[in-house]
């Protein structure tokens, strides 16, 4: 005999329970492979963007590294430091001076504010025995001398002092003008060393105020340089 009406719509009931269950028991599944789906993604983007991150900061490094200057290969150099822009050459600085009556010295030096990493500083002295100059250095081979010439920032009892710089070839003669400088007011020099053997620098200096001879102070040559243009 037929169930009753009754029985049959519990059996149904009961079916559709059993279905609802199973459907619920499916979407809950597709949703978590769903999630874990979107985070396997997510992982990967940002594994991937990490990456790139990497790589842009290794370029920018890279970049950077070959920007900066080495007191052999003469790199370009501005920004922060002194002087114009400097590429294939050589920091006198990283060579040996050929004649140094004027107590030589290397590395940074800051004038006006403005550091210079490879500088000369030696003793505004005047010309030396037998008419010598102070310092002097090779060149050959070179067409072109850039620098700044000051005296430094912390040179002491310098308010009042004019210092004269003059660069002359291996046979004395003056390549140009006598360059003369104060404290905080340095002066760029370019000059044209096509054909010189050696460059001589002399450096002598005087009381602005009572326009007396006043020797025996620093003066600095910033980041001194030569190049083949």
């Amino acid at each position: 005999m037929a169930g009753s009406p009754e029985s049959r719509k519990r059996k149904s009931k009961s079916r559709f329970g059993h279905w609802m269950t199973w459907f619920t028991g499916i979407l809950a599944s597709v949703a978590t492979i769903v999630a874990a789906l979107a985070s396997v993604v997510a992982a990967h983007q940002t594994s991937r963007v990490n990456q790139l991150t990497i790589i842009v900061k290794q370029q920018r490094q890279q970049l950077a590294a070959a920007g900066r200057p080495s007191a052999q290969s003469g790199a370009t150099q501005s920004g922060s430091t002194g002087g114009a822009d400097f590429t294939g050459g050589t920091y006198l600085s990283a060579l040996q001076p050929t004649l140094d009556e004027a107590d030589l010295q290397t590395g940074a030096q800051s004038m006006s504010a403005t550091s210079y990493p490879n500088s000369l500083t030696f003793y505004c002295d005047g010309p030396q025995n037998n008419s010598q100059p102070d310092e002097a250095f090779d060149v050959a081979g070179h067409a072109l001398f850039r620098a700044v010439v000051g005296i430094p920032d912390n040179a002491q009892g310098a308010t009042s002092l004019n210092e004269t710089v003059i660069f002359a070839n291996q046979n004395g003669t003056q390549l140009m003008k006598p360059v003369t400088v104060s404290l905080g007011s340095p002066a760029t020099v370019r000059l044209n060393i096509s054909g010189v053997t050696q460059l001589e620098m002399t450096c002598s200096g005087s009381n602005s105020q009572t326009q007396q001879q006043d020797n025996g102070q620093e003066v600095t040559l910033g980041n001194a340089y030569i190049s083949g243009s």
